[in-house]
């Protein structure tokens, strides 16, 4: 198209110095707007504040996707990156946040509690509450959380018990993931203004220093098992591995990228280190899953394939067929893909969660810091596809039933396809030019 062609060329002759003002200036403000003003999620100001977010980014990401900048001004780009986190991470949370949720599991350990056999509307636990966990929605329903998870709220309890030690120990995840980011790409030779894909990005911003996702730490250690498998530090690859699948059970589907690439001793470690995480929550009774297993069978939002093949086949077999099509993209990419390439992380997981029961925006920050080459921008197209899902939040404050609205559903996924068909077409092209298949 003439006018994107024109757009670019104007972006690229910009000064970067200039791109990095403007559009810093711009998501810092429409950061201030969405926290001072408290806008629901959902509602029009939310709307407007992550669209200017949003706009901001792609400008940025378009301008320094091929080209370098100065260190000094990478720093600046970064230390920006930080200033968009800190109104929302200082902001008031709800009763109604999921951190409420993980600080009552944190402090349940410190009672001597089993997170895995006690339910938070149990009047026997009464005495576990302050008025803001008695309050949370989830109170009859048991924890969802893996151990590495609930360790981790018992950290963050232990050390203070609130849910601001909680959102300042996600954020500190967070950018942990940012200087992880960093080092890959300079590890494996790419443009370190790349880590702004991760570092800038609205769902990031948004999911943890806004709403503060235990995503973050999952994020945090798949991140960093990759970096580890780069650099051959394959024990350590092993443990952050471990850690992630036990925060979250999303990339157990990366399995296959560390067949023959980390040493049988390391493999071993893993799994005895997994077996250890397990052990104090373990009750006699099977692998402690808590709301898994609930989740699987009657728990829908955001999720059509997993409804279709749960029509066809059964909500756990649809779930297995999604794990199955996880690991086989895995394999491929093991036998197709080198480590360092991002693809080979975000692709599995991606598409075992399109697959899920249960797909919340904040799910996506499991691939969001692999999203900087060519082949995964379908995915980073996705990260901002889903972001409508969020008026099913204002439609709730309305009566209105908690389901994305058939058009919204047919919009995310389309978008994702569109994207997928158009790098698949460029990447084509000088083939087809030369007359190879």
């Amino acid at each position: 198209m003439p006018f994107l062609s024109a757009a670019r060329g104007s972006l690229a002759r910009t000064p970067l110095s200039t791109v990095l003002a403007v559009t810093g200036g711009l998501y810092l403000v429409a950061i201030g707007i969405l926290i001072i003003t408290r806008a629901p999620l959902g509602s029009a100001t939310f709307f407007m504040a992550t669209a200017v977010t949003s706009i901001a980014f792609v400008a940025m990401i378009a301008r320094v996707w091929h080209a370098v900048g100065s260190d000094r001004l990478l720093l600046v780009a970064i230390a920006l990156a930080v200033a968009f986190r800190i109104p929302a991470t200082v902001a008031p949370v709800g009763a109604d946040n999921d951190m409420v949720r993980y600080i009552w599991d944190g402090r349940v350990q410190k009672l001597g509690h089993n997170p895995y056999r006690v339910l938070p509307s149990d009047p026997a636990l009464a005495h576990t509450h302050t008025d803001e966990t008695a309050a949370m929605p989830s109170r009859r329903a048991r924890t969802p959380y893996p151990p590495a998870a609930q360790l981790f709220f018992r950290l963050v309890v232990t050390i203070h018990d609130s849910t601001t030690a909680m959102k300042l120990s996600l954020v500190g995840c967070d950018l942990l993931t940012v200087l992880v980011l960093w080092r890959f790409l300079v590890i494996t030779g790419r443009n370190p203004w790349l880590v702004l894909t991760y570092a800038w990005h609205p769902l990031v911003v948004l999911e943890i220093s806004h709403s503060g996702h235990i995503d973050a730490l999952g994020a945090l250690w798949t991140a960093a098992a990759a970096y580890w498998l780069v650099r051959r530090r394959t024990a350590l690859a092993a443990i952050a591995f471990v850690l992630a699948i036990a925060t979250k059970l999303l990339p157990i589907v990366l399995a296959p990228l560390f067949l023959g690439r980390v040493r049988p001793r390391d493999l071993f470690t893993g799994a005895l280190f997994l077996a250890m995480l397990y052990v104090p929550f373990a009750d006699g009774t099977g692998m402690p899953l808590g709301a898994v297993p609930n989740v699987v069978a009657h728990i829908r939002f955001n999720g059509p394939i997993f409804q279709a093949l749960a029509a066809a086949l059964t909500p756990q077999g649809a779930a297995a067929a999604a794990v199955a099509l996880g690991l086989a993209v895995a394999l491929w990419a093991r036998l197709r893909l080198e480590a360092d390439d991002p693809a080979a992380w975000a692709w599995p997981m991606a598409a075992a969660l399109a697959c899920a029961p249960v797909v919340y925006p904040w799910y996506l920050l499991y691939f969001t810091p692999f999203l900087f080459t060519v082949p995964t921008l379908p995915l980073m197209a996705w990260t901002f596809s889903v972001l409508p899902a969020y008026f099913v939040w204002e439609l709730s404050r309305q009566g209105g039933r908690w389901s994305v609205p058939p058009f919204l559903l047919i919009l995310e996924y389309t978008v994702v396809v569109a994207a997928a068909a158009a790098v698949l077409w460029r990447t084509r092209r000088p083939s087809q030019a030369s007359g190879r298949p």
